[in-house]
């Protein structure tokens, strides 16, 4: 047996290696060769990939792959698969302790640690479990369902957050009475939702900035430099002494961009509700509008995940999302003593 770093030209290989265990024994989605290759091997400016082969013989039996984004302080680990017959052998140990060694050796920063997270810019698409091939884009850490999850805490890694993925078709949404009640409720507060339109609304940078998520601006910035951007629904204040000068109203809430992907599935990037606006239910109010809107856009699911702890998950459960998968985000410190033998491991990998 030995180990050795993948090539385009073995795409093909691992893709079919890939495929017998895709929507079968993993959630993870099947793919092409050139889907496979993009996604796994291709480098770019700033993030270097790495796909570690074992072999016994001219046979395939496992591979690992992961990532280093150029400056970052750690190194992420994307997957580890490995032929059935030749688990509980250690090939999938090596194959993780090479591929350490490797994001090591490439790192242009100190390493401080090892992640399998959401942030890994390889994402991997998944099936939602007993649907028509309902996906989500994005596997937000490792599948607690998996043997992998305790695999990678016997390997030294620890569990960090808690992940729940919430799933509903939405062909047949419709406004509970309980959110009926509270849009009147806010329309007597002068409080409301609607489309964002920059002549009747202000105040979105501000929003952005109360929320403090680098994600959401990209999202929405990105979105809205664009020569048709994709609608945004936010909540928003009519009071009076939340009117500029122009008698707009100011955006207190945002979720969106609205958009329906080729899967059928209505797209999520987040929600989000102004401090200063929070007892007011808007959150809930917006993400029911979030789901009629996309409804009557044709999406027929939607999908998302958020923290086992995060309060939004009210939001979702409260419009009749439901759990479907729980993940793991784990992270090892490079300079924590290893539960297995590293010596052992040098010496196979002697030659990469």
């Amino acid at each position: 047996m030995k180990f050795v770093k993948a090539e385009m030209e073995d795409a093909a290989k691992l893709c079919l290696f890939w495929n017998r265990f895709a929507e079968k024994e993993i959630l993870h989605k099947q793919m092409d060769e050139m889907d496979f290759s993009k996604l796994w091997m291709e480098n770019n400016q700033t993030t270097q990939k790495i796909t570690l082969m074992a072999m016994d013989g001219q046979k395939l039996i496992g591979f690992a792959n992961g990532c280093y984004v150029e400056n970052k302080p750690f190194g992420y680990i994307t997957f580890v698969l490995v032929d059935p017959e030749y688990r509980h052998q250690k090939v999938g140990t090596m194959l993780l302790v090479a591929l350490e060694q490797e994001l090591q050796k490439i790192a242009s920063a100190q390493l401080e640690y090892y992640d399998v997270i959401f942030f890994n810019p390889i994402n991997l698409e998944w099936i939602i479990p007993g649907t028509p091939r309902h996906d989500h884009p994005n596997a937000p850490g490792v599948d607690m369902g998996s043997d992998g999850f305790i695999w990678l805490k016997n390997c030294g890694y620890r569990a960090r957050t808690y992940e729940n993925s919430f799933y509903q078709p939405i062909q047949n949404f419709a406004y509970s009475d309980a959110i009926l009640q509270k849009m009147k409720q806010q329309k007597q507060q002068r409080l409301g939702i609607a489309y964002y339109d920059s002549d009747k609304h202000y105040g979105m940078r501000e929003l952005m900035d109360n929320l403090d998520s680098d994600d959401w601006k990209q999202h929405i910035y990105g979105n809205l430099e664009k020569e048709h951007p994709d609608p945004i629904l936010i909540a928003y204040s009519e009071r009076s002494e939340d009117l500029d000068e122009k008698g707009r109203a100011k955006a207190v809430g945002f979720t969106g961009p609205l958009r329906v992907q080729q899967s059928g599935r209505g797209f999520f990037a987040g929600i989000g509700v102004h401090s200063e606006y929070r007892q007011y239910g808007l959150g809930k109010v917006l993400f029911s509008g979030l789901c009629n809107s996309l409804k009557e856009m044709g999406a027929v699911y939607m999908t998302l995940f958020t923290g086992e702890e995060n309060p939004a998950r009210n939001i979702y459960e409260s419009a009749g999302f439901k759990i479907v998968r729980s993940w793991s985000t784990m992270r090892r410190k490079v300079s924590q003593h290893d539960q297995y033998n590293r010596m052992t491991a040098k010496k196979m990998l002697a030659d990469l």
